[in-house]
């Protein structure tokens, strides 16, 4: 990144909060003003795995198909936006000071996600910002990439802990926002949301959670640890039913 006034290059460690150069001593961006950001997914129109996911300041995330143009506004300032395909990222960072085009593809020589952000024309670009629709977020938090993370899925477990259910034998895996059995032997995960508990309940020695629909998930878990999880349930079901 480079200060616009000077054109030094900025320090990689330079806040985000800061806005004045500390070369120039010029101010770095406009306060509250906002920009447009053409997004292009380029490269291979049947791109395998499907679409680049963008993740905008690890609060927003936005999906662009192969061959695909998106419009988003962004407040002036530093923003970090980080795109990912299958198991791959690539995270830029950039002080918003103009409008912009970035254009995101998968190379498949290199296996790497390739990144060009240039700053756009105005005049060349008055009608076709005009006239461009905001893409709609698909997912959107205020907890930062663990928050992402638990939207997604791929969040790390709190517990695991062996379990059993009726006569199945297999781990329990106790999320933020979910719980999840999975037995080997049918290779089923049962998922279940704290936003469908009605109550959890002690029922001789087990856990149970009952569900909308009058459902309960019956889990028998060691002793050693029972306490402690039946209570970290609870609370997450109370978060969640306030």
């Amino acid at each position: 990144m480079n200060c616009p006034k000077c054109n030094h290059i900025l320090p990689d460690n330079i806040s985000n909060k800061i806005n004045f150069c500390p070369f120039c001593g010029g101010k770095l961006f406009e306060d509250d003003k906002d920009f447009m950001i053409e997004i292009t997914c380029t490269g291979q129109r049947n791109l395998a795995g499907g679409v680049i996911m963008l993740f905008l300041d690890d609060t927003t995330l936005y999906e662009i198909q192969p061959g695909e143009n998106i419009y988003i506004t962004v407040r002036a300032g530093f923003h970090t936006m980080k795109f990912r395909h299958k198991i791959r990222n690539k995270t830029i960072h950039v002080l918003v000071t103009n409008n912009y085009s970035i254009r995101a593809y998968y190379n498949s020589l290199s296996g790497l996600i390739e990144t060009v952000v240039s700053e756009v024309d105005d005049k060349q670009y008055a009608m076709t910002f005009a006239n461009a629709i905001i893409a709609k977020p698909t997912m959107v938090t205020n907890q930062g990439e663990k928050g992402l993370d638990i939207l997604l899925g791929e969040d790390e477990p709190e517990y695991e802990i062996n379990a059993t259910s009726g006569f199945k034998e297999g781990i329990l895996r106790i999320y933020a926002e979910r719980c999840e059995f999975s037995c080997e032997k049918d290779f089923n995960k049962e998922v279940v949301k704290y936003s469908d508990v009605v109550a959890i309940k002690k029922k001789m020695g087990s856990l149970d959670i009952q569900c909308v629909g009058n459902v309960h998930k019956v889990y028998s878990i060691p002793k050693d640890i029972y306490n402690e999880v039946l209570s970290f349930l609870t609370n997450r079901v109370g978060a969640h039913n306030m």
